[in-house]
């Protein structure tokens, strides 16, 4: 299903109801929650505390993308707890465009609202090479495989919300485990320099602007997060991000289509050039203020070991 290409195209209803879909999922998992981690375009709702008109409306999404650890789908019980569930809930496989069926994103109508996805996401080490594709498995439900995802089991945050189940089953309470800044930001910037959606590149810079402590928090996070294993991931995704938002030999960073692609998805059609390039300006320095010091730190660490 294409996705909209402007802020305009998303309803905050839609959000809300994808909240529900992944409180209901976690109701229902058992012992198994504890193995399922919220990324994508839900993740913005919780990595930013702040609400209008205090900060600018972030879009929401209809998506509910979580990575699963290969365990649930290798568990006898987890696998048919997870199948048991999503039949529970209404859920069916989804399709692509050739009409195949994908055991990995399944879809719900909510009762007088919008259709739901649910996708589910894992990383499959041994499939090596960066290879995304879908992970062959006995049952009705595989996940997708996403190289570099499995930072989230290592950098993630938890909260405790609380929704309404669907069916009309009442309020639950659930803890989310949900990605942090830095998986956050990894993960997006690979999925801007995969697809190129807008909608990423919005995701991407709203939680570094907006997020609690800003770019500095994020700087610290990042810091952090070099010196532990997922150091390669990392600098990597840096270097993606260098690509599609910076300034370099090639280009201005405002006018590489991360910036240019951010101010597309928030114009409001006033034809106002010189606003939208503010606003590509705007989306290339936030990005920049993370990028180029971390680069620099790699940069000087990478040195300091070559000399000694």
């Amino acid at each position: 299903m294409a996705k909209p290409s402007h802020i305009d195209g998303y309803d905050p209803a839609v959000t809300e109801a994808a909240e529900g879909v992944l409180v209901t999922l976690l109701r229902g998992l058992g012992p198994w929650k504890e193995s399922v981690f919220l990324v994508g375009g839900l993740t913005p709702r919780y990595l930013v505390s702040a609400k209008p008109p205090e900060v600018p409306r972030h879009a929401g999404t209809g998506d509910v993308d979580i990575v699963v650890s290969l365990e649930i789908l290798g568990e006898t019980e987890a696998y048919r707890t997870l199948e048991e569930n999503l039949e529970a809930m209404g859920f069916h496989r989804a399709t692509n465009d050739s009409g195949k069926q994908q055991n990995w994103r399944w879809f719900t109508r909510v009762e007088h609202g919008p259709t739901m996805i649910l996708e589910f996401l894992t990383e499959h080490l041994e499939l090596g090479g960066g290879k995304v594709g879908e992970l062959t498995t006995d049952g009705k439900v595989s996940a997708l495989n996403i190289p570099h995802s499995s930072m989230v089991f290592d950098h993630h945050r938890s909260m405790e919300i609380t929704a309404d189940l669907l069916g009309g089953k009442g309020k639950a309470t659930e803890v989310i485990r949900y990605a942090d800044i830095v998986t956050f930001t990894c993960l997006k910037g690979f999925a801007f320099n995969d697809r190129g959606e807008s909608k990423d590149a919005h995701d991407l810079v709203y939680c570094l602007e907006h997020g609690e402590g800003r770019v500095d928090a994020a700087l610290a996070a990042f810091r952090g997060a070099l010196t532990g294993p997922h150091r390669e991931s990392i600098v990597r995704a840096l270097n993606v991000l260098h690509a599609r938002f910076c300034t370099d030999d090639k280009a201005e960073g405002f006018e590489k289509d991360g910036p240019v692609k951010f101010a597309l998805f928030e114009d409001d059609g006033d034809g106002d050039r010189d606003r939208r390039i503010l606003r590509q300006r705007r989306a290339a320095t936030i990005v920049d203020s993370l990028v180029q010091p971390l680069l620099h730190q790699i940069k000087e660490s990478t040195r300091s070991r070559q000399a000694d």
